[in-house]
């Protein structure tokens, strides 16, 4: 059995859950650098990340104002509307015309964080062969991985491996004077993350419920002393496995409770807690109980570096928006939920002095569809934006609006930026991590053309001029030189998602061609199918629907109406609009007149 998967089932009985403030809360502690990462600048910064779960629709979240037409036409029951009072939120007229948002209206937080120079909207950003699972397109982003790189069941986490180089005694010699807390903790979830796991040891998950300060009595309560000695067996080493996490549950526990009982927040910073109408069914906010107590540990001196919050609901399939109110629904509030807790954890972090530490970014496993469909939501979809934001981001809009123009299958073809462009950069400038640091998180490969986040050029109330980018030759870590060639969208124009998506290399001739091909495959079964011709900027060029037939095919494609040049013809069994539809093969050939 695979650890993760043991974890999973057994986690939920043999710990009890912690709740600081009320919300359940796990401790990771997988290391980071305050031990051996000494520099001053960046010794104490801390990041946090939120999880969208459920795979967050952008295109109602940052509307594309450049093709509002085309996206009414696309979206007339659930698009955001240009006029009246629930009309979106116009992010910024000074930008160029391919990158004017409209927000939707319920996140005036956003709107205000931007203003404020501490938001950075990231668009278009995904991974070479996007999943559209759940659970794979989720492992996918917190494994640091992409389609062909991504193994059946991965065994660590892109900061798991992170925090796992920095201390790599961990637990042995921790708790220490120098790191007495955990180095991550993670809320709203019953298991471990994937993203904390490491390679080869426990990932430090506690999972803890009731009150802290009750939590001796709770371990005690739950299974008596804990064993010392293990059959050899498979069953014995995940028991110590688990025995391990237990254990150092109850080490950091009391700490934990103690440091939560030190600090306060401001009194001066309400977070929102309920949606401002009640046309929802998500009228309670998941993420402010879990952004207070994060900047309530900051407050209480906790030296913890990475934190992992989550949102679940975004699975919009139906009543993302309500009949004639296509700003209200599900997803606006979910919106409102993580707009206003961002805003309210940013302006409690200021109020208590701690804004300069923190970075936070936002994702989610995919995005959604470009059409709505017929029950008022949007099904699974590619690409997908991203947000970075605190006082020392440097704020503004990365990428150009998503073409909703040219779709496949009712989906964005293309992406701008690999996430790992992302985490890299935010790796690199805020925590001053090298270049062999990203490639023991392997992300090294993917660290080319790597966009500005942290901001160089910070202006303060004074006036005085503050540099928030980390200097990398603190991190001790045997450099390497900078990676060359590709690795991402590198923020050059699209790149294809599918350009060589699994399945059979296909036999296309005469190549080159100059107005007809002949197509020759095999096929298990009788079947409709679809060769889509793309660019090899992965823009879809042209359809053309096949019928196969059981067994050897020979069919004909006309393309006399493709330009001159170089395209990669994609063949999918077509299941209507399923996300799975299967990929039959593929094939590169020219067009030569």
């Amino acid at each position: 059995m695979k650890r993760r998967d043991f974890m999973r089932g057994a986690l939920p009985i043999i710990a009890a859950p912690l709740a600081l403030g009320g919300v359940p809360v796990r401790a990771m502690a997988e290391s980071l650098m305050t031990s051996s990462f000494t520099c001053e600048e960046v010794g104490d910064r801390v990041l946090v990340i939120i999880q969208l779960a459920g795979g967050n629709d952008g295109i109602n979240t940052f509307v594309p104002l450049d093709q509002y037409n085309t996206y009414r036409n696309l979206r007339p029951r659930i698009g955001i509307d240009n006029v009246g009072v629930r009309r979106y939120i116009d992010l910024d007229t000074t930008l160029p015309s391919n990158q004017q948002i409209g927000l939707h209206p319920d996140l005036g937080g956003f709107k205000n964080l931007y203003d404020q120079g501490k938001l950075k909207i990231v668009q278009n950003v995904a991974y070479p062969n996007i999943n559209g699972s759940h659970f794979r397109g989720t492992d996918i982003w917190l494994s640091g991985k992409d389609g062909p790189s991504m193994v059946e069941n991965p065994d660590s986490g892109w900061f798991g491996r992170y925090l796992d180089h920095r201390f790599t005694n961990y637990p042995d010699q921790y708790p220490s004077t120098d790191m007495p807390d955990p180095p991550g903790l993670e809320f709203g979830s019953h298991i471990v993350s994937l993203g904390f796991h490491r390679a080869m040891g426990i990932p430090m998950g506690i999972t803890l419920s009731n009150n802290p300060s009750n939590f001796g009595a709770q371990v005690n309560g739950l299974g008596g002393a804990l064993p010392d000695t293990f059959p050899d067996s498979d069953y014995g080493r995940e028991l110590q496995f688990i025995t391990d996490v237990e254990r150092t549950t109850n080490v950091y526990a009391q700490r934990l409770t103690d440091v939560y009982n030190m600090g306060s927040n401001s009194a001066n910073v309400t977070y929102p807690m309920t949606y401002h109408s009640n046309a929802s069914r998500f009228q309670n906010n998941q993420l402010s109980p879990q952004l207070r107590t994060v900047a309530r540990l900051l407050a209480g001196g906790i030296k913890t570096k990475v934190f992992l919050v989550r949102m679940g609901g975004f699975d919009t399939h139906e009543n993302q928006a309500l009949m004639n109110k296509p700003s209200f629904g599900g997803h606006g509030t979910l919106l409102y939920h993580l707009s206003e807790a961002v805003n309210a954890f940013m302006e409690d972090l200021k109020e208590l002095g701690l804004d300069d530490r923190v970075i936070g970014l936002t994702f989610s496993e995919f995005g959604r569809q470009v059409g709505e469909n017929g029950t008022f939501g949007t099904d699974h979809g590619t690409s997908a934006p991203m947000v970075v934001f605190g006082k020392g981001v440097d704020g503004g809009v990365l990428g150009n609006n998503p073409d909703i123009v040219n779709i496949n299958r009712n989906r964005l073809v293309g992406f701008e930026w690999d996430y790992r462009q992302i985490l890299s950069s935010v790796m690199m400038d805020w925590f001053g991590v090298n270049y062999g640091t990203l490639d023991v998180m392997e992300l090294y490969d993917n660290a080319v053309n790597l966009p500005d986040i942290v901001n160089s050029n910070f202006i303060d109330d004074q006036g005085n001029t503050i540099d928030f980018k980390a200097d990398p030759s603190c991190d001790l870590t045997v450099d390497l030189p900078a990676p060359t060639g590709g690795g991402g969208g590198g923020g050059g124009g699209p790149t294809s998602i599918n350009l060589f998506p699994e399945g059979q290399a296909l036999n296309l001739w005469p190549n080159p061609a100059s107005a007809q091909m002949k197509l020759t495959l095999e096929s298990e079964s009788m079947q409709p199918a679809t060769a889509g011709i793309f660019d090899l900027n992965g823009k879809l060029v042209k359809e053309i629907p096949l019928r196969l037939f059981n067994g050897e095919n020979t069919l004909d494609l006309d393309v006399s109406d493709v330009k001159e040049g170089t395209y990669i013809l994609h063949l999918m069994a077509n299941h209507g609009n399923s996300f799975s539809a299967k990929r039959l093969g593929y094939a590169k050939f020219v067009i030569s007149r």
